[in-house]
């Protein structure tokens, strides 16, 4: 390739703060306990065999437990953080994309708590020490008790909430953490929620879907958004947004209509809505998806523990179309594969980094990669058994952890 990876180039993984902290009390840890029994019913009674998900046999044995839904400790992450570092600075990686868990720092309305921030200092304090470059998430999908009480999202002081809540991250945080995404995947969100009905709070309504996800989390973002940069306007705010790359399973002209707008409405509605209050885009990549009037269909015999299309090349695409619509700096803040025999990850890797350097020589304002995720972790609705870690949750690196250094180092 003619183009290498700049010398500043941000090599990383990422973690969320209820999927690796342990001990915390939110919508999540309230919901669990009622999935839990649900979830592991259904793997238990009606799917022996997978037709579209090939989960495997151990995987199995783990989603028919029910303590494979509950969060508890999870990584320990809130006590073994300078753990988690000492594993960063050993994967050679020189970036770390994690969020704040607001339901630590403020678990009673308008009480911010003082022991809850000082984590999220020592945390910063250590990735500085260690010159391992902050990535700061503010809200990645927990939400504190009192707020479920007053309907989460839909609260009607939702703005409000969520202003005070970033105010008091940047007045706390926002000397040492350049970087900043007020919402991880808005649309998954809102999907999981509000449309599949998956997630918490499980209400299947076309019309909460439309004011969760392009009404208050477009305000929400622009808020934080002003927040941030009227406390410093040298910070770096943008979103982390899940897109897929779309496209028909065949030519006929009704096809390729519904992957049109089915690209639209996934990838670029919110964006759309929020472009002039991003100074960069932060772009998660899982799968490649085809759809028509039949619906999603997969023609690739590559599938990951999740059951999703594993073509980490189309991510050059869906960079490409984010760049060309934007023109506005990009860094991959998530991207990885659910494999619990760690035997696909290598692959993945390769061709990543491969189709990312394309990317650069193209014309892409690329400037980062985080790998998803640190560590295994616990994989909300699907709880333990699906494995995206470079390292194992006891801290162990993997094969493909070694891989990912060596591969960076070789860049």
């Amino acid at each position: 390739m003619s183009i290498q990876f700049p010398k500043n180039f941000y090599w990383g993984a990422s973690t969320s703060a209820h999927q690796i902290e342990g001990g915390l009390k939110n919508n999540w840890s309230i919901w669990e306990k009622e999935h839990s029994i649900k979830q592991s019913s259904y793997y238990k009674t009606k799917f022996k065999k997978f037709p579209n998900y090939p989960i495997g046999k151990e995987n199995l044995k783990e989603a028919q437990l029910e303590s494979n839904y509950i969060s508890g400790i999870a990584c320990d992450s809130y006590n073994k953080y300078k753990e988690d570092v000492k594993l960063l600075k050993e994967l050679g990686l020189n970036s770390y994309r994690f969020s704040i868990a607001w339901s630590r720092i403020e678990p009673e309305k308008g009480k911010y708590s003082k022991e809850g921030i000082d984590y999220y200092k020592n945390l910063v304090k250590e990735l500085r020490d260690n010159n391992i470059e902050p990535f700061l998430t503010c809200w990645h999908w927990d939400i504190p008790v009192w707020l479920v009480e007053e309907g989460g999202l839909l609260s009607k002081n939702i703005i409000e909430y969520f202003s005070k809540y970033v105010n008091f991250l940047v007045k706390n945080l926002g000397d040492d953490a350049k970087y900043w995404m007020t919402i991880n995947e808005p649309m998954v969100y809102t999907a999981e929620a509000y449309i599949a009905g998956k997630w918490p709070p499980e209400k299947k309504n076309l019309f909460k879907a439309y004011r969760v996800g392009f009404v208050n989390m477009v305000r929400m973002h622009k808020e934080g958004y002003r927040v941030i940069k009227g406390y410093d306007k040298e910070l770096q705010v943008s979103i982390a947004k899940n897109n897929q790359y779309i496209e028909p399973y065949n030519s006929f002209f009704v096809n390729k209509a519904i992957a049109l707008i089915a690209r639209y409405i996934y990838n670029y509605l919110y964006l759309d809505r929020v472009k002039d209050y991003l100074d960069y885009i932060g772009i998660n990549y899982y799968a490649h998806s085809m759809i028509g009037i039949k619906g999603l269909r997969n023609i690739n015999d590559r599938l990951n523990d999740m059951g999703w299309w594993m073509k980490p090349k189309s991510i050059f695409y869906v960079l490409k179309e984010v760049y060309d619509r934007y023109k506005l700096p990009i860094y991959v803040t998530e991207n990885g594969v659910a494999d619990r025999e760690d035997k696909y990850r290598q692959v993945w890797l390769d061709e990543t980094v491969e189709v990312i350097q394309e990317a650069l020589e193209y014309g892409v304002d690329l400037r980062g990669y985080m790998h998803w995720s640190l560590l295994d972790n616990f994989e909300w609705a699907e709880g333990y058994w699906p494995r995206f870690g470079l390292a194992t949750r006891e801290r162990e690196i993997k094969r493909s952890g070694y891989y990912y250094r060596d591969l960076i180092q070789s860049k």
